[in-house]
């Protein structure tokens, strides 16, 4: 898929303003000197006063005849004239004469003969006038020189009338040239926007053609974006998928093995030739360190799928790190090496952590540093680590061979070594110091590394232990049967077949029951009695095992603080996170053996741990459940699983038994009859829940094949494509047929050789 972009969708940001800029400073810049033209046009006007030519011209004609006037009336009445008014007159008409030859824009008059005789005029006659006025009482009393005045006015009136004239054809001309520089400059200012429009429209057009690129382009991430994500689910599922097949592989494998290791045991005790007895010693080494393998590969496929849990409670820091030193004391000794285990006077007796997984990480790190050891020493100290929390720091140091700088760069890569001939020579799978990380972060700390080649090797192990206070009962003195509380159970179980084998199982166990099909009865009767604790099942109608969990930590009282066991058979999804925060408390697995629920309400606080001898008889041991077998349908051991059925069939007597079986195959109400009924209707709902049903059901009784066909009918039901899951129809059929034909002749001995 090509996402490359071309042209201008490969202008950035930067690019398309820089565009935009400059498209606006060239159409813009040219507006911007026509507005300030026409500004300055306009101050010209205004700063100026054009039009006060013409209008100074008028009134210094207008002033003129005053003054004539005023001589006329001194000639024809004599000295009964006002001298200060007629003096006042003749100094108006002067300051007219001052206003028109200083006026800002004189110069359109400048050019004219009017203007140029008309101040040669005005010249003479103020020459002449000026020593007159000088004595205004003198000049009335001479009517020689006002008959003079009268003249010379008389000669200056058509010349300032021409002048008039002047000044108005002067303004005329000047607002006919700036009319006409402003028409241009209109014209030029449309003819800019014109300009402007089209390259905006052009702009625009191209903009709407790289968005649309844009968009285009979009998808197409959007598309390989969800393709990405598809490819990443499908290789997070197959990664699932590896682990859990790795899981069960593992204690498939490693549940024989233990038979093998027994055998040879026993063997060991025999009556051995001493080539024999190096045969089986040789044998059961090899056995322990395959089973030692198995049990790496089982932590890291646990690791992956997200189901390990760390088992945090008080326990002895240093009871732990001196059961290490003694297992590791044998083989350091065989190799002559000098083993020491040293702790810390400041380090606490009791800290909070997984006892299991700390020995797990000491073992390893001790374990790695004997084998690659030849000669010298191994030291482990133990000490507080001041910079974390509740900070205990691990060292373990050690005179081996080393390693060089790559090495140490892939030290804590799955399977990684750095020569193939250590692999060959001292054995081990790479896996090791690869739990240690994982346990290390797991437990919130952290692990360094340093080493020299041939000098030896230095790891750092930082963990956040705090400080525990000593468990108050003491676990070495073994409580009585008759000191086992006798508890409440509400369970919501909506099958009739696990309501009946709970019911059973929970008496046995000493428990009052109290039963409903659903979580939204179970959250009534939390309403109405008190329980100790609430077993549900994870997929249930009205509401489901998280959902009435919720609901539960949402009530009022008391009964929002009841114990929480979620029954499930979902081992390597999100289930256990997310019900954790709803508010499980614990964890049952589907099938609920005895042991598992001992454990659980153990866990919850509400049991006190048993004997070996009373757990024996409460609580059989649990087994893991089988793992699917390449054909079901290849074996009576492929239909049902010989210790589940018989485990079941010992806890019920016989009526109830045939009960139990007649709800599951009798029809028309048996579970296997409704799931079949609902195939042949097609409903993808009401074959996904009767199916989860059913597989829940075979997967307690043991039936082996039916519980396959039926998880893989919910399976089909719940992918919207695929194949469908009524194409199953006639296999689930055949699994019953045949399940029903091998309990007729069920004999559990004959069974278990088979298998």
């Amino acid at each position: 898929m090509n996402t490359q972009p071309t042209g201008m969708a490969r202008w950035s940001v930067r690019q398309w303003a820089a565009a935009i800029s400059a498209l606006l400073l060239i159409t813009l810049t040219p507006l911007g000197w026509i507005q300030w033209q026409q500004y300055r046009l306009l101050e010209d006007v205004a700063a100026h006063q054009v039009d006060s030519i013409m209008w100074q011209a008028y009134q210094l004609e207008r002033e003129l005849g005053r003054l004539d006037e005023s001589v006329h009336n001194a000639l024809a009445s004599g000295a009964n004239v006002d001298t200060d008014e007629f003096a006042e007159r003749y100094e108006v008409f002067l300051s007219r004469i001052d206003l028109l030859t200083h006026i800002p824009r004189h110069d359109l008059l400048e050019t004219s003969p009017s203007y140029l005789v008309a101040t040669d005029q005005l010249k003479a006659f103020a020459s002449m006038a000026d020593p007159l006025f000088a004595s205004p009482k003198a000049l009335l009393d001479n009517p020689t020189e006002l008959g003079r005045l009268h003249l010379a006015i008389d000669q200056m009136l058509p010349t300032l009338s021409e002048l008039t004239r002047e000044a108005n054809r002067a303004v005329a001309r000047f607002v006919d040239e700036r009319n006409q520089q402003l028409r241009q400059q209109s014209q030029l200012v449309m003819t800019l926007a014109a300009v402007q429009v089209a390259v905006m429209l052009v702009f625009v057009a191209m903009l709407v053609r790289h968005i649309r690129h844009q968009n285009r382009q979009y998808e197409r991430l959007q598309r390989l974006s969800r393709e990405l994500a598809a490819a990443r689910d499908l290789a997070e599922a197959a990664n699932r998928g590896k682990s859990v097949f790795l899981a069960n592989m593992s204690h498939e494998i490693r549940t024989p093995f233990q038979g093998v290791l027994g055998m040879l045991n026993l063997l060991d005790d025999t009556r051995l030739s001493g080539q024999q007895r190096d045969y089986v010693q040789t044998a059961r080494d090899s056995a322990q360190h395959l089973l030692g393998v198995l049990n790496d590969i089982l932590d890291v496929s646990t690791m992956e799928s997200g189901t390990m849990r760390l088992s945090v409670a008080p326990m002895k820091l240093r009871e732990v790190a001196h059961e290490v030193e003694d297992l590791m004391r044998v083989t350091a000794r065989e190799k002559g090496l000098v083993l020491k285990v040293n702790i810390a006077s400041q380090v606490p007796e009791w800290v909070l952590a997984d006892a299991t997984r700390v020995r797990q990480i000491l073992f390893n790190l001790l374990g790695n540093a004997v084998k690659f050891t030849p000669t010298g020493e191994v030291r482990a100290d133990i000490g507080l680590a001041p910079e974390m929390k509740d900070g205990i720091r691990l060292v373990v140091r050690d005179t081996g061979i080393g390693m060089d700088e790559e090495t140490l760069g892939q030290i804590f890569t799955r399977f990684y070594q750095a020569d193939n001939s250590l692999r060959r020579r001292m054995g081990g799978t790479g896996l090791g110091l690869e739990i240690t990380r994982s346990l290390t972060q797991m437990m919130g700390g952290h692990i360094e590394v340093s080493s020299e080649l041939n000098k030896g090797t230095t790891f750092v192990v930082t963990l956040p232990l705090p400080l525990a206070e000593p468990p108050a009962t003491d676990f070495g003195a073994l409580p009585e049967p008759s000191t086992q509380r006798r508890l409440r159970v509400l369970v919501a179980e909506d099958h009739p077949i696990n309501l009946k084998y709970m019911n059973i199982l929970l008496d046995k166990m000493g428990h009052d029951a109290t039963f409903c099909e659903n979580g939204q009865q179970a959250l009534q009767l939390l309403q109405q009695r008190d329980f100790d604790v609430v077993l549900l099942d994870y997929h249930m109608p009205v509401l489901d095992g998280l959902a009435t969990t919720e609901a539960i930590r949402a009530l009022d009282g008391p009964a929002a603080q009841v114990k929480v066991i979620l029954v499930t058979a979902d081992v390597v999804n999100d289930t256990r996170k997310r019900a954790q925060e709803v508010g499980v408390n614990e964890f049952a697995s589907k099938p609920l053996q005895a042991a598992d629920l001992q454990r659980a309400l153990q866990r919850c606080g509400l049991l006190e741990p048993l004997s070996g001898d009373e757990a024996a008889l409460r609580a059989p041991t649990a087994q893991e459940p089988p793992a699917p077998l390449p054909d079901v349908h290849a074996s009576v051991a492929g239909l049902i699983d010989s210790e589940s059925f018989t485990e079941i069939m010992g806890m019920m007597p016989p009526d109830t038994m045939n009960e139990l079986l007649d709800t599951l195959f009798a029809p028309p109400e048996g579970t296997v009859h409704v799931l079949l009924e609902a195939l042949d209707r097609a409903e993808p709902a009401a074959i996904a829940y009767n199916a989860h049903k059913l597989k829940g059901t075979a997967m307690l009784l043991g039936f082996r094949a039916i519980q396959e066909t039926a998880g893989e009918i919910e399976r089909r039901a719940l992918r919207e494509d695929g194949e469908p899951a009524t194409a199953l129809r006639q296999r689930l059929r055949e699994d019953m047929a045949r399940t029903q034909d091998a309990l007729a002749h069920f004999s559990p001995d004959a069974l278990a050789a088979t298998a």
